[in-house]
């Protein structure tokens, strides 16, 4: 500061050399105040770099005193040694040439503790060779710049590498930039030229162009045919704007989707080809006679082969109602057969058989030693059916609290066999059947609700034999030629035919199957409830309504007649082999043998 004061006296005369020194120190020290008081730091430097005066900030920033540094510590202690040489070069030339160094630049400074600040320097020459410079700390304004520069680094990394095509383009179509892979596409930078021309090829701008929606701000998504290289494109144009909001430009995105788009053409040639198969087969369908092992080209059972091949196609649960012979076991297996569970098992259940004691056991398994008997390991239902279809007869006959854990089990939680640890997920599918009115068990608390509606998601109801009597020929013709000995008994006449189709037939298709099958065993026609509609029994030849023993061993007529006394007790037991064998006064075991001995079997 003594050479700010010299200023102030310099060519005075001696007469005011008091006043010119007080006037003098006066300004000195409101220097020096506003200086100290400053926001910024500020130091100021001598020719040789000390440091002669230093405001609080410096202090701040260095983490040194004012006692420590002024007139004792140069401004070099401070510069990182990268930036030394050129900060001194400013220093001298400053001092020789003031219009060459610049007034402000930007070096980096440590501090006391080592650590590294970047700061903007402002430098004014004071007095002489002293100078006093401002500093301004930078270092968050570099660091965001430094962010921003590798972030700006990154995205055009990306962008240039973007396996699509990239380019933004003015509202006059003028490219103003292209990726990488569009300009190996294009084969040249083309920035400066229209769009249209260089990217498709075209005279005039693209019919599909949505430039104008973009510059009114939208996002526009299309898909094309690319003229100049025949392939498909996805294109995403995105409005950029500018401070403003107005839009400047527009971005436009384009993906390859050729592949894509020829897969979908083969998916819709190939929908077409199905449709056009279906449509056939439906056409057909209504001729005919046979669905699998169904028989009939009736209106009803047309309408059933239908929604077999929808149910078919699809893996939802399924419950057929149906009078007791209609066939339910047969739409069944149809149904699994034509589904995509064909190639794993089929396990049919008959509910009403399973004493409800044993219900947990049969349906999830059990492990050796889980009760007394268990002596192995044995799977239930649902291990064996799992992939496959699990068919459910007399599904009304379930009790409550089964009806829970199956609920269950079929619904994702799992279940566990008797006497084990681990939680089973079957995958399966449940067909389920019955002739009962299940909303009516719902209503008497027979049946849970939440089951029923997890079973009763696709609905098949089978029509009762005498609302199809157009049928019964079908169905006679197909038994007939399922037995042996059918050649020996005389055609049904037209006059049984229309009895046959007269008559309500409560038993169903079985019944019918077991009408023709004693038939064919006893050579008569003994059921005169089929006739009693018109009061009047067609004729029969008498040959035909015994059993015929002329000529024939005891054994032989001895088999016969226990074949037919099976097959009636079977008939009226409904088939239940265990109440059949009560009857016979056998084992079940026995009697399943001599039915396979006389090939007797029901025909669901």
């Amino acid at each position: 500061m003594t050479e700010l004061k010299a200023c102030g006296n310099r060519d005075k005369p001696a007469g005011e050399s008091l006043v010119g020194e007080e006037t003098a120190d006066s300004r000195a020290q409101l220097f020096r105040r506003v200086f100290e008081k400053s926001t910024a730091p500020s130091v100021i430097l001598e020719e040789d770099l000390t440091i002669s005066m230093m405001n609080e900030k410096v202090e701040e920033l260095v983490g040194y005193s004012r006692a420590e540094l002024e007139g004792k510590m140069k401004w070099t202690r401070f510069v990182v040694p990268e930036d030394l040489e050129r900060m001194t070069h400013f220093h001298h030339r400053r001092r020789q040439d003031p219009s060459w160094a610049p007034e402000e630049y930007e070096c980096r400074l440590m501090d006391r503790d080592g650590d590294v600040y970047d700061i903007l320097i402002k430098l004014n020459m004071v007095q002489g060779s002293t100078s006093v410079a401002t500093l301004v700390n930078v270092t968050s304004r570099k660091e965001a710049e430094k962010k921003l520069k590798l972030r700006e680094d990154e995205l055009r990394g990306i962008v240039e590498n973007f396996p699509g095509h990239l380019y933004t383009s003015y509202r006059d179509y003028t490219l103003e930039f292209m990726n990488g892979h569009l300009r190996a596409q294009v084969g040249r930078e083309a920035v400066g030229e229209a769009c249209y021309s260089a990217i498709y090829s075209r005279a005039t701008p693209c019919p599909w162009c949505k430039a104008a929606d973009v510059f009114k701000g939208e996002t526009v998504r299309d898909e094309f045919l690319n003229p100049r290289d025949d392939r498909w494109y996805a294109a995403v144009s995105t409005p950029i704007c500018a401070m403003d909001g107005s839009v400047r430009k527009q971005q436009t995105l384009l993906t390859d989707i050729t592949d894509r788009k020829l897969k979908e053409k083969r998916l819709r040639d190939s929908a077409d080809s199905l449709r056009k198969e279906n449509r056939r087969l439906k056409s057909t369908m209504t001729a005919r006679s046979r669905f699998g092992d169904l028989i009939g080209k009736s209106p009803e059972m047309q309408a059933v082969y239908e929604v077999i091949l929808n149910a078919a196609a699809s893996d939802a649960n399924i419950i057929i109602y149906g009078e007791s012979g209609t066939g339910k076991e047969l739409v069944s297996r149809e149904i699994h057969r034509l589904s995509d569970r064909m190639g794993h098992g089929f396990i049919p259940v008959n509910c009403g058989a399973i004493p409800e004691s044993l219900m947990e056991s049969e349906f999830f398994g059990y492990k050796k030693g889980a009760f007394t008997g268990a002596v192995q390991d044995k799977k239930g239902f649902l291990d064996l059916a799992d992939g496959g279809t699990l068919f459910l007869d007399e599904l009304g006959e379930i009790a409550l609290g089964m009806q829970a854990k199956l609920l269950r089990a079929i619904e994702g939680n799992g279940y566990t066999a008797l006497g084990g640890k681990t939680v089973r997920k079957p995958n399966l599918r449940i067909i389920a059947a019955t002739n009962r009115d299940l909303t009516n068990l719902i209503t008497k608390g027979l049946m849970r609700e939440d089951f029923f509606y997890r079973i009763h998601i696709i609905p098949i109801h089978l029509p009762p034999l005498r609302k199809r009597p157009s049928d019964i020929p079908l169905l006679i013709d197909h038994f007939l030629k399922q037995y042996p000995g059918a050649t020996e008994v005389p055609p049904i006449t037209p006059a049984i035919l229309d009895a046959f189709q007269r008559y309500r037939w409560p038993g169903n298709v079985r019944e019918l199957q077991n009408v023709l099958h004693r038939y064919v065993t006893l050579k008569n026609l003994d059921f005169t409830e089929i006739f009693s509609a018109d009061g009047a029994m067609p004729s029969v030849d008498k040959r035909y309504r015994s059993v015929s023993d002329h000529g024939r061993d005891l054994k032989s007529v001895l088999a016969e007649t226990e074949r037919a006394h099976i097959l009636k007790t079977l008939e009226e037991m409904q088939w239940h082999r265990g109440k059949t064998a009560h009857r016979l006064g056998i084992n079940r075991r026995t009697l399943e043998r001599k039915m396979a001995l006389h090939r007797l079997r029901s025909c669901e």
